[in-house]
């Protein structure tokens, strides 16, 4: 069994873990098995996190594994975990990312607001478990050059949201409507229906969005807007 003591102490205390996830299993199954390994592991509930994060610390702060996707709060404000590490890190906690899907822009944000790592959840459960431990204990668990190039994805991230809220920005608020109707697989046949107006009217709609995207197709107008890091709920993360 592992038990990490307490620089300067005697005694030895149980090195904190909190586990931020909304996945039951997941969550559960680490927080057993580091307790099994001597850790005062706990999982803290998404309905819980804001206020984790604003308030004092009050123990010694630990490791944190942190999910990305972490669904809605009691509000229903979608929650991302990048948009947390700056307040954990700020409270003292070391935070190590995990994430069930391919969220590159998330991780990303997470790394250069100061997570230490990530894992995607397809890695073995002995490997989590095992990076979990190491970050505990002060092993790095990512590399000087592995770091710089998550800063370096980052910045190019941040680039291409610029760029595409420049050209967004020139949209009228009808325009902005027919692309996320088309975004959303609707043609323009049903767009007119939805808005009660002619095919020419939203044709000329369609062409005057495809010019101040600067795109020359509506398929290419909708893949630019897929490229938008976060879902327009999502809050927008810092630079």
């Amino acid at each position: 069994m592992l038990l990490l003591v307490e620089e300067g102490s005697a005694s030895s205390r149980p090195y904190p873990v909190r586990i931020i996830d909304d996945h039951e299993l997941f969550s559960t199954t680490l927080t057993m098995a580091l307790r099994s390994e001597g850790f005062d592991a706990r999982t803290l509930p998404v309905a819980e996190v804001a206020d984790f994060v604003s308030r004092p610390a009050t123990d010694r702060a630990g490791l944190v594994v942190l999910d990305l996707d972490l669904n809605r709060d009691a509000e229903g404000r979608y929650v991302h975990g990048a948009d947390l590490v700056g307040g954990l890190r700020a409270a003292g906690w070391k935070v190590l990312v995990v994430s069930g899907s391919a969220d590159d822009p998330g991780t990303a944000s997470a790394i250069a607001a100061g997570a230490i790592g990530a894992l995607p959840k397809s890695r073995s459960f002995a490997e989590l478990l095992g990076t979990v431990i190491a970050a505990a204990g002060g092993t790095p668990v990512m590399s000087e050059t592995e770091h710089h190039q998550w800063l370096e994805r980052h910045r190019r991230y941040r680039e291409q949201e610029r760029e595409l809220s420049r050209r967004l920005a020139r949209l009228s608020h009808r325009e902005r409507d027919v692309l996320e109707l088309l975004a959303a697989g609707m043609r323009a046949a049903a767009i007119a229906e939805h808005f009660v107006v002619s095919m020419p009217t939203v044709r000329t709609q369609i062409r005057s969005l495809l010019t101040k995207l600067e795109v020359g197709s509506q398929l290419e107008a909708v893949a630019l807007v897929r490229q938008l890091p976060d879902p327009p709920e999502r809050s927008k993360r810092g630079s």
